[in-house]
């Protein structure tokens, strides 16, 4: 269920990674390195700017990316007459480029993962909060064999009552349980054996109609 919204959540954040890459590499491909610009993280090419980007997208190392392209001081000048592009960064450029996209990437986009995450969980956690859980199954079973100890599967009709008193909730019926027992019509095998799952089946059904989800019978 979370998959779908995980993965718009990763095309969204591609999304911004890719123009925010075009973006640095436009104001920032000749930048001196300094601090966080270096040979490996800068925006000369797409495929490093997309790397950089990323490691920021975590709130990582952004100080000294910033300090590298707001330096305009320890650089080179452009000089259009000589040819020269220069090697200076921009500190309005750098300061809007670089705090919306934490903005964007870091605040929105990652807070979104959570959101989504932990969305699904609490949803997950009502599903077993309403539902039975494999403890309740594994409960199921340890108590029958306090009434089946050779581990026949079956019990006798007579023990029925009894058996579900002890049980534990959800699958537990308080005695006086016998017209209980009546309506859960469950299948007598032979002699007045009952079969151990016929009765976990009951129990089962009887538990969802409690909670207004009734099992149908299928053919």
């Amino acid at each position: 269920m979370s998959l779908p919204a995980l993965f718009n959540i990763c095309l969204l954040l591609f999304l911004v990674m890719f123009i925010f890459a075009i973006f640095g590499m436009s104001f920032f491909m000749h930048v001196k390195e300094k601090n966080g610009i270096d040979d490996v993280y800068n925006f000369q090419t797409f495929g490093q700017s997309m790397i950089l980007l990323f490691q920021m997208s975590t709130s990582a190392g952004w100080d000294g990316v910033l300090d590298g392209i707001i330096n305009e001081v320890e650089c080179e000048k452009p000089d259009v007459d000589r040819g020269i592009t220069g090697n200076c960064g921009s500190a309005t450029v750098g300061i809007t480029f670089l705090l919306s996209y934490l903005v964007i990437s870091f605040l929105i986009v990652i807070n979104m993962y959570i959101a989504v995450i932990l969305e699904n969980y609490s949803q997950a956690t009502e599903d077993v909060q309403e539902g039975l859980t494999d403890d309740d199954y594994d409960m199921y079973y340890e108590i029958w064999q306090q009434f089946d100890p050779e581990g026949t599967q079956y019990i006798r009709y007579d023990q029925l009552s009894e058996f579900l008193d002890v049980l534990e909730p959800p699958l537990q019926i308080h005695k006086p349980n016998k017209y209980k027992i009546i309506s859960m019509d469950i299948p007598i095998c032979r002699g007045d054996l009952m079969y151990c799952v016929d009765i976990l089946d009951a129990l089962t059904k009887d538990f969802f109609a409690r909670k207004g989800n009734p099992i149908e019978e299928t053919g």
